[in-house]
């Protein structure tokens, strides 16, 4: 069986789940190609599974096609597989959840959130099978778009275990904040925290790790300037992050930021539990699905954040580093190592082939 694992929308933090959806569909025997579109040249090093690069592809005469990500031409695509007898998979990230739930995040994100969800409704008609990344997502799911497309499976976002086998506790200093710099993710809430903290003289180093230009926030704050300067704040930005520099703000924090306003399944949390890194996570969404507090981090409630509180569950997983950092590490390989669904997956290619 030929299975292209494929993304027609450059999204930087979607590599890593396309690289381990496609060693799971490896692992189950099938013949297997990332097929991406060209901006992805610039992320990928690892030619360890074949590339074609759309749209130089010159054949699409695969047997099953493995969508990553929401894009605009997704359904155009399909309908051209569809012609040839291809069988589709969509990850749906995120189900549409209401306007007044995207609304919080401003103008901009819901007109983003509607274009994404209207060119997913597309996609969603067109596939003989949609996996969501939780149960949240998946009621989100049944509650609106179930219409569309009645055949559902919940799989947790995967990743191959990019560690190497490689992580000291010992080493992990900072106090971090990877990914998109938006409000969804509450980014704001993160860097008042940091900088109360700072002025507190709280004795934690901090990350920002983001393709997000933060060069107008730093240029008019003060505070975070003066972080910089004492080398208690690092900060990546303005550029998509190679694998490489995002793999070492993991390996290199204590403790990640997950405090959301919104997620149906965060990328950031799995990836952290890959290199033993705790969150700290909002009680919202999938995170109560994912994160035991006391000992894969901790849980608290964004509508009624305490800085003292927080501070003082920070500390303790730093004091408390070594057993914080296996019980991620034992979570992650049970819960979203692409090797934990083979047999999985082996039923559902079965399935598509009735």
């Amino acid at each position: 069986m030929k299975v292209a694992v494929s993304s027609f929308k450059f999204s930087p933090g979607h590599l890593s789940h396309m690289i381990a959806y496609a060693k799971l569909f490896k692992e189950t025997g099938c013949d297997v190609v990332l097929w991406l579109d060209e901006e992805y040249k610039q992320l990928v090093t690892d030619h360890e599974i074949p590339i074609e690069w759309y749209p130089q592809l010159s054949s699409m005469n695969f047997d099953v096609v493995f969508l990553a990500n929401v894009s605009m031409i997704n359904h155009l695509i399909c309908k051209k597989l569809k012609k040839k007898g291809t069988k589709i998979i969509y990850l749906y990230h995120e189900p549409w959840e209401s306007f007044r739930a995207y609304l919080k995040e401003g103008i901009k994100q819901t007109l983003k959130a509607t274009v994404a969800h209207h060119f997913s409704v597309k996609t969603l008609k067109l596939s003989d099978l949609v996996i969501v990344p939780s149960n949240y997502a998946l009621n989100l799911y049944r509650r609106k778009d179930i219409k569309y497309n009645k055949n559902v499976v919940v799989i947790p976002l995967l990743f191959d275990d990019e560690t190497n086998g490689k992580i000291d506790p010992s080493k992990k200093e900072f106090f971090s904040y990877i990914g998109h710099a938006v409000k969804g993710h509450a980014f704001d809430l993160y860097i008042n925290l940091i900088k109360y903290m700072y002025k507190q003289s709280v004795k934690i180093k901090y990350e920002v790790a983001t393709r997000i230009d933060l060069s107008e926030l730093l240029k008019k704050d003060k505070i975070l300037q003066k972080m910089i300067e004492d080398k208690v704040l690092k900060i990546s930005h303005g550029k998509p992050l190679t694998n490489e520099e995002i793999n070492r703000a993991y390996k290199m924090s204590f403790c990640v930021w997950n405090i959301y306003r919104r997620s149906t399944q965060s990328g950031v949390l799995p990836k952290a539990y890959m290199f033993g890194t705790p969150v700290i996570a909002s009680n919202i969404g999938s995170f109560p699905e994912f994160v035991l507090s006391g000992k894969t981090g901790q849980i608290i409630s964004i509508e009624e954040i305490d800085y003292g509180s927080l501070i003082e569950q920070l500390m303790r997983i730093k004091e408390n580093i070594k057993l914080y950092s296996n019980h991620a590490r034992r979570f992650f390989l049970r819960v979203f190592h692409y090797k934990s669904y083979v047999k999985k997956m082996q039923e559902i290619l079965q399935d598509l082939q009735m």
